[in-house]
């Protein structure tokens, strides 16, 4: 019977032994357990459908799948993607913070300013004499003076009236004119009256006119001027009357029964800055 006490008892004593420690020195009252840890302690969520599981070490520095510890932290639905949008036309900036909603801003087109610097060198060395479009005068020029008057021909004193045309440019323009009134031959003798000289002036404007007689016989011309008229002489000394639009005179030539006689009209006084264009209708006629 002893050896069978001893045995149980040594028996006993190994159980002891080997229930006593685990691995790490501790007194447990059971089989050891395994221990296990995680080297990442929470689940990494990269987009959207994507975790990485987290692997476990064991006690004997393994590496296995699955996890004894872990921890996960569910994917937030709100937590979506973030993206901006930025379009340059004025400046546009589009932000997502969730699939739901969207934010948009434009702060408005780029403001470009530009200059411009121009230098006129141009001189002006005397006034400016422009005062609107060329005066064409479409008369018989140059008349200006008494010498310088336009001879158009004989006017017979039974012969209807005639006409010319002309242009005063401005109030300093002056227009010289003449005919040859003809009192003898077979037209007109001592017998006829004496004859009318006669200017008729058309003209959109207010115009001067005056006529001289100059008897073709030696000797001064007897004339009377209508009412309303100026009598006055020539530069060259012709007698003669002075008015507005229209003259007529009788012409008397004192020393001979010829009354033939050069007459010279003058067409002047426009107003200022006119360019007036005229229509004289003249004859010499006896009655």
């Amino acid at each position: 019977m002893l050896p069978y006490l001893v045995r149980a008892r040594w028996t006993g004593f190994a159980l002891l032994l080997a229930c006593s420690f685990d691995g790490s020195g501790l007194v447990s009252a059971g089989p050891p357990t395994p221990t296990s840890s995680t080297t990442g302690d929470t689940t990494t969520t990269t987009g959207p459908g994507t975790t990485v599981t987290p692997t476990t070490v064991d006690s004997e520095g393994s590496a296995s799948e699955g996890a004894t510890m872990s921890t996960t932290t569910p994917v937030d639905p709100t937590d979506g993607p973030t993206s901006t949008s930025t379009t340059t036309l004025g400046t546009t900036t589009t932000t997502t913070t969730d699939p739901d909603t969207t934010t948009t801003s434009t702060t408005g087109p780029d403001t470009t300013t530009s200059s411009t610097t121009s230098t006129d060198t141009s001189t002006t060395t005397g006034p400016d004499t422009t005062t609107g479009p060329m005066c064409m005068d479409t008369g018989m020029e140059p008349n200006e003076n008494e010498g310088e008057a336009v001879d158009l021909g004989d006017q017979y004193c039974k012969a209807q009236p005639k006409s010319f045309q002309g242009v005063l440019d401005g109030d300093g323009d002056v227009d010289w004119f003449r005919f040859f009134g003809d009192f003898s031959g077979n037209q007109c003798n001592d017998n006829d009256n004496d004859p009318i000289a006669k200017v008729v002036v058309t003209a959109d404007g207010p115009l001067e006119v005056c006529m001289y007689a100059d008897c073709d016989i030696d000797g001064e011309v007897n004339i009377t001027c209508p009412n309303g008229t100026t009598m006055t002489n020539s530069p060259d000394g012709r007698k003669g009357c002075c008015g507005a639009g229209t003259m007529e005179y009788v012409v008397n030539c004192n020393d001979g029964p010829d009354e033939s006689a050069e007459m010279y009209v003058r067409l002047q006084k426009a107003p200022v800055d006119a360019c007036l264009a005229y229509k004289v209708d003249y004859s010499y006629f006896s009655p």
